[in-house]
């Protein structure tokens, strides 16, 4: 009897989103309501507009819990596999290894990024079809030689995921 599935070569890393991003969104949406509720009950003789400014905040903190507990920050983040990596919020498909090149972390200390640095980037976004073209645009973490993951949006320190990479590269 023969096998048609080939056992896999290396290894799957999967990498969820990160939960600080819900602990982040109810701070927030517990700012906005203390801010909402003070305002429209305290506010009457020294804010003008009181109880619209607390409807906004309230309306605004209802939309980030909203957001927090929606699909948005669920689910599978990146995909790190035997054909390449993937990360959602590039909207783009899996980028073969082959075109992977450098991985590393930079930015500022604020707003520290996982860079991945595209070898032959042109003929990665030439193979890529209209569609996932149309998504890229305006995309700020797919620039036209290096692709960018935000510190704080997966479950693993960036560090941690440029050494899973690096691993999975070397294989």
């Amino acid at each position: 009897m023969t096998d048609n599935n080939p056992a896999p070569t290396a290894a799957e890393v999967i990498i969820r989103v990160s939960n600080s991003r819900r602990l982040h969104a109810s701070i927030i949406a517990g700012f906005l309501v203390v801010t909402g509720l003070g305002s429209f009950l305290l506010g009457e003789g020294y804010v003008p507009d009181h109880e619209l400014i607390g409807m906004v905040c309230g309306g605004m903190a209802a939309a980030v819990l909203i957001v927090a507990r929606g699909a948005w920050t669920e689910g599978v983040a990146m995909v790190i596999s035997a054909h390449g990596i993937w990360y959602r919020d590039w909207k783009l498909p899996v980028v073969p290894w082959k075109h992977i090149g450098r991985v590393y972390a930079t930015g500022i200390r604020l707003r520290p990024l996982l860079r991945i640095d595209l070898d032959d980037a042109d003929g990665f976004f030439a193979g890529l079809d209209d569609t996932s073209r149309r998504d890229v645009r305006g995309n700020t973490l797919v620039k036209s030689d290096h692709l960018l993951v935000p510190n704080g949006a997966l479950a693993l320190p960036i560090t941690e995921v440029a050494t899973a990479i690096e691993t999975a590269a070397a294989r």
